[in-house]
């Protein structure tokens, strides 16, 4: 099945054939399109399942809100691991000039960057790559191919299939069970038309104190929302802030500990090291990215619990750090009131008339404490248990015996290469996951300058089938010469 062929049936049903499906269009399911079509010179066709009539953005990038900014700086977000400047040259060439590799940009602007790299891999292709705006919603295997079932009545007929759904909606565990939501309770703030205007009101209160909080008080103050912004979470801790820093060499090495304690321990010891060189902890954190792979896979699960357990909320908020403008915003309205964290546990919810009431326990004092607030927006991240997330495709596929959930309940349960492993633990031929799914075997698995590079060994494994013997094993991935944009 080497091009894209559409046949109608049964009264405007359709069937895709493609050698490659891949099912989710974000950052992640549009750059393996791109490596995909790009490596394999026209001996594959790609079909590209998204929900969204918008490919290439997903929700991190599907924003249109300028004041949500990327976490990382532009010289580290090219879409290329080979060609690492091909994102500054872009934003130069296609928003402004005067854009610095030290830049933290917009995430609607990287949108567009992404999206763009799909349309030209398109049109230089023509034929080669189909966008589906649909869910897929089931998935089986009937003989040698795998039939995707879209939600409106599409089958996908292909060789492979990738699972690229990037993040899922938020979870609501730090609410009591069975706690009754109304109006007043956002579930999703990232679902579009759920936030609804909040300028009338007096407070909000942000469930969980991660980048979603983040984006969302950045948000609600540029939307004119002049009320207290409540903050609470189990510990209360904001993402620290981003400061330009000289990375050393990786420290880690096969001989350093496999315990959550003994990593502390060893991390305490490098940060003293640093500091006493000029330097800081975010050039420590920053020398452990290359590895942190590895390290995870070298822990015991019973280390990999216990760092879940104890250390993850303190690894979070200093590896995924904040542009220091957003962190300049957020320090000024902590000192004026505006903005109020709190710590604790919540107990009780109950809306009222007029609001919502809030009772947690605070785990400096261990006492009962009271909120009173207009509204509750759940900013806890996302879900990551593929048993509690809301996707039929993922039921459809666990209730099949065809994948199972990871240990951890970080995502699916993979190989080291993202073959996917059915119920009893045997790696599947021909259903792949690339990106946040793959967080239980990798851990670091979320970030562009990981996922990009990830993309490119998953599209070098699934192509293997497709080239000649005796063909060159190398292809030229080089990102494009930037060009005159194609749509946005």
């Amino acid at each position: 099945m080497n091009s894209i062929t559409v046949h109608r049936r049964n009264g405007g049903e359709k069937t895709v054939r493609c050698t490659i499906a891949i099912v989710g269009g974000g950052f992640t399911g549009s750059m393996l399109a791109v490596q995909l079509l790009r490596r394999a010179s026209g001996t594959v066709s790609v079909a590209l399942i998204e929900r969204s009539p918008r490919p290439g953005r997903g929700v991190a990038y599907g924003t249109h809100f300028d004041g949500h900014l990327l976490n990382v700086r532009a010289k580290n977000m090219s879409a290329y691991p080979d060609v690492p400047d091909h994102f500054v040259k872009w934003a130069q060439h296609h928003y402004s000039s005067s854009v610095k590799p030290d830049d933290f940009l917009a995430r609607p602007l990287y949108g567009r960057y992404i999206a763009s790299q799909l349309q030209e891999t398109s049109q230089s292709l023509a034929g080669k790559l189909r966008c589906i705006q649909d869910e897929a919603v089931s998935l089986a295997r009937v003989g040698n191919v795998a039939k995707v079932l879209l939600a409106g009545g599409q089958t996908v007929v292909a060789d492979k299939v990738v699972l690229a759904l990037g993040n899922f909606a938020p979870g609501d565990r730090l609410l009591p069970e069975k706690t009754a939501r109304g109006t007043r309770y956002v579930p999703n703030p990232w679902s579009a038309n759920t936030l609804p205007d909040v300028r009338q009101d007096k407070s909000v209160l942000l469930i969980g104190s991660g980048l979603t909080s983040v984006d969302m008080v950045v948000e609600l103050r540029a939307r004119g929302f002049e009320g207290i912004i409540h903050i609470l979470s189990r510990r209360g801790l904001l993402p620290q802030s981003h400061k330009a820093t000289v990375t050393p060499p990786p420290f880690w090495g096969e001989a350093s500990p496999r315990t959550a304690r003994g990593l502390l321990r060893l991390i305490r010891l490098e940060v003293k090291a640093a500091e006493q060189q000029g330097s800081d902890w975010r050039a420590v954190i920053e020398s452990l990215r290359p590895v942190t792979p590895r390290i995870w896979q070298t822990l015991p699960r019973m280390e990999q619990r216990r760092f879940l357990r104890h250390l993850r909320t303190y690894w979070d908020v200093h590896r995924h750090r904040i542009a220091e403008q957003i962190a300049d915003q957020l320090a000024s309205q902590l000192e004026s009131s505006q903005l109020r964290m709190h710590a604790g546990c919540i107990t009780e919810y109950h809306e009222v008339a007029g609001g919502v009431e809030i009772t947690y326990r605070s785990r400096k004092s261990g006492e009962l404490a009271k909120l009173c607030v207009d509204r509750v927006v759940n900013c806890t991240g996302p879900e990551a248990d593929c048993r509690r997330v809301d996707s039929p495709l993922l039921s459809d596929l666990m209730e099949k015996g065809l994948a199972r959930p990871d240990e951890l309940s970080l995502g699916l349960d993979v190989t080291d290469d993202g073959n996917v492993l059915d119920a009893q633990g045997t790696a599947s031929d021909f259903l792949y996951v690339v990106g946040p799914l793959r967080k239980g075997c990798l851990w670091e698995t979320t970030a562009v300058p990981e996922i990009r590079v990830q993309v490119v060994e998953l599209a070098e494994l699934l192509l293997a089938p497709y080239r000649p013997e005796d063909s060159a094993t190398e292809a030229s991935v080089a990102g494009p010469e930037v060009s005159t944009p194609l749509y946005y």
